[in-house]
């Protein structure tokens, strides 16, 4: 073979393409700066550089910028649920307190709810706060007028003595003539209707219908004018727990002609 046809082998041999190593180190390609960068040490080769890079941005992606103006602000909390319109709420009235949710209220409610971003789930949840937080004051108000109302008939027991129960009947036959059926009602309940000054005012105020026939008696307290007749037989009629009711209450006839009584005062006064 000639000295030529040896060195064209040669040749052929130090040209032939080099397979890299499986070990090779992916960074390789990277610049210097890059190769030096902590956060690729644990990276062992290019698909898993490739798989961290895809997930990150899907990250990126899902996060929400904060919002730097009103507008990004609202788009925001579109996104979070908020409706377009304050309409978008649907809040009305529970049932028991519709006197505390009025229509304004309600629109006002609404419109500030949407001004703050809330959503639908996050008003229902404060308008059942607010329910409760009606409920407890209402009963806490009922259970102060109950205490008032004991505290008070002790102290106008002792200050009419045995003119209590006259008195009192002065005062429910004043409120009876003077007032009207929305005051009665709203006086039966006990965080009204057990004001002391409230009760001397309707007693005296009650005075002055009672017949003159009742001054001057042994026993005035058993002395009623027609009015108090009628408001006696109303609270019977009203009790059916009375013996008046019961035909079998040893009390019952006793009852019959009580009611006799107040139906001749009554009527035919």
């Amino acid at each position: 073979m000639s000295e030529e046809m040896v060195t064209e082998a040669t040749d052929n041999v130090e040209q032939a393409p080099v397979e890299s190593s499986g070990n090779q180190d992916w960074r390789e390609a990277l610049s210097e700066e890059l190769r030096a960068e902590p956060t690729l040490a644990n990276i062992n080769d290019l698909e898993s550089a490739a798989k961290t890079l895809v997930h990150q941005q899907k990250m990126l992606g899902a996060r929400i910028p904060l919002p730097k103006n009103e507008e990004e602000m609202n788009e925001l909390y579109g996104k979070l649920g908020r409706p377009e319109t304050p309409d978008g709420y649907e809040i009305s009235a529970p049932q028991g307190f519709e006197q505390y949710y009025t229509d304004d209220s309600i629109n006002a409610f609404k419109e500030t709810g949407h001004k703050l971003g809330l959503t639908p789930q996050q008003m229902q949840g404060l308008v059942e706060w607010q329910q409760q937080a009606i409920q407890s004051s209402v009963e806490a108000d009922v259970m102060r007028g109950e205490a008032m109302g004991v505290e008070t008939e002790e102290m106008l027991r002792k200050e009419f003595g045995a003119n209590y129960e006259k008195n009192l009947t002065a005062a429910q036959r004043a409120l009876r003539v003077y007032g009207n059926e929305t005051l009665q009602q709203k006086l039966a309940d006990p965080r009204y209707g057990n004001d002391p000054d409230l009760i001397r005012l309707l007693a005296n105020a009650g005075k002055d219908i009672t017949e003159d026939s009742a001054q001057g008696t042994t026993n005035n307290s058993l002395v009623m004018s027609p009015l108090d007749a009628k408001m006696k037989i109303d609270q019977i009629n009203a009790n059916k727990s009375h013996p008046y009711w019961n035909p079998t209450d040893p009390k019952h006839a006793d009852a019959q002609n009580e009611m006799a009584q107040l139906f001749d005062k009554a009527y035919n006064s």
